[in-house]
């Protein structure tokens, strides 16, 4: 099959909805489908899968929902499009955030093949929706499959649009994360917490930093690694009290495997992020890494994160949360191995081959044209049921 994936981010543009398409064209492309990502250009660089991916338009960067979101802007973009589909002679779009201005919608429009639109955003106003709920209703319609990746992110849409879902959530790389080595120079008797994410206002890291002072009063070896940037950064170190500055190190941007090897070196991962968070790809590496993880209690973390079986959550926006609950971590090393091994475990159902198995069923079944039944637990992928008939055979 014939399949291309159309992303409003894609490398090297950082983020989750990067990682999630690159990952699935890998599965997708390993399981002998052939793949094309259809994107935009982010700037200067690359992807690992450059020769499969076509680029459409420039980004441009908005501020939305807390953040700042890149909008892929070219004129006749719709006929542009048209043209690439029909040359590439897809069987089935995926169309990862399918009512994001401009790529997204125009690839709807432009599809004359299935389309499967894949909703990641968690939008606690759903202010754009409303606004432009006429417009965007001809585009939803015209999907043959939606697939949301978690109830927060189903939530953002369906009161406005209605429609059924499939619930298929991010995946992450286990084994990656799972044997990363640890940084050694980081390895020096220090309690390391980390930070990952771009410094911006919804991914709350001013909160973690105000924390710092009495985080140090009850864990005084503890130290913060920051890793992410962001066009805000000089204004988010100003949030830093002035006595905790050499207990922090800023990485800015880092590979792929030193990401890694940050997560395995961490003791305890923090995100305070204060919400518009559909998922939390971060929490998944964080949970296959083996980092105890400290996280705000917001709709998208709560499908991740189990309060106490996984990790621990706390009110948003709240640095005495935090420190009490990094500095419990620290001094309760039996409550830590358990929330750790309780998420190495739990980590397994969000492998990548279990994900994508999933996708391609939805995949599979809006290219057979199979109707759309009332949002429930989905069933075994096709490939999982197989294997369980003819496991009953034998």
């Amino acid at each position: 099959m014939k399949i291309g994936i159309v992303t409003p981010t894609f490398h090297p543009y950082p983020g989750g909805v990067a990682e999630h398409v690159y990952h699935e064209y890998l599965e997708l492309s390993g399981l002998g489908h052939d793949v094309r990502i259809v994107t935009s250009r982010f700037g200067a660089g690359e992807s690992p899968a450059e020769d499969r991916v076509i680029r459409v338009g420039r980004a441009i960067s908005v501020p939305a929902n807390g953040s700042m979101c890149p909008v892929a802007v070219t004129p006749g973009m719709t006929s542009r499009l048209r043209d690439v589909f029909e040359q590439e002679a897809f069987d089935v779009l995926h169309v990862h955030e399918p009512l994001m201005p401009f790529l997204c919608l125009c690839a709807v429009d432009a599809a004359a093949v299935p389309v499967v639109g894949t909703f990641h955003a968690s939008n606690d106003s759903g202010l754009a929706y409303r606004l432009f709920a006429p417009v965007l209703r001809r585009r939803f319609e015209k999907l043959a499959r939606r697939i949301a990746v978690s109830e927060a992110a189903r939530a953002s849409v369906r009161p406005l649009f209605g429609g059924t879902y499939d619930i298929v959530p991010n995946g992450v790389d286990v084994d990656r994360f799972a044997h990363a080595v640890p940084i050694e120079e980081l390895q020096d008797g220090s309690f390391n917490i980390l930070f990952v994410g771009r410094l911006e206002p919804r991914k709350g890291a001013k909160y973690l930093f105000r924390a710092l002072p009495a985080i140090l009063s009850r864990v005084p070896n503890a130290r913060l690694t920051v890793v992410g940037s962001g066009p805000l950064s000089r204004h988010y170190r100003s949030f830093l009290p002035a006595g905790c500055v050499d207990r922090v190190r800023f990485e800015g941007l880092v590979s792929g495997e030193m990401l890694a090897r940050h997560f395995a070196t961490a003791d305890v991962y923090c995100s305070p992020a204060t919400g518009g968070e559909s998922f939390g790809i971060v929490l998944l590496e964080a949970m296959a890494a083996g980092a105890a993880i400290v996280a705000s209690e917001i709709p998208g973390y709560r499908d991740v994160v189990e309060h106490g079986r996984t990790g621990l959550l706390v009110g948003p926006r709240s640095p005495g949360a935090l420190a009490g609950s990094i500095a419990r971590l620290r001094n309760d090393p039996v409550l830590s191995r358990r929330l750790v091994e309780g998420a190495r475990e739990a980590v397994r159902r969000y492998a990548w081959e279990r994900v994508t198995a999933e996708i391609l069923d939805v995949l599979l079944a809006a290219v057979s044209r199979e109707d759309v039944g009332s949002d429930q637990e989905r069933e075994p992928p096709a490939s999982e049921r197989e294997r369980e008939r003819i496991e009953s055979l034998v």
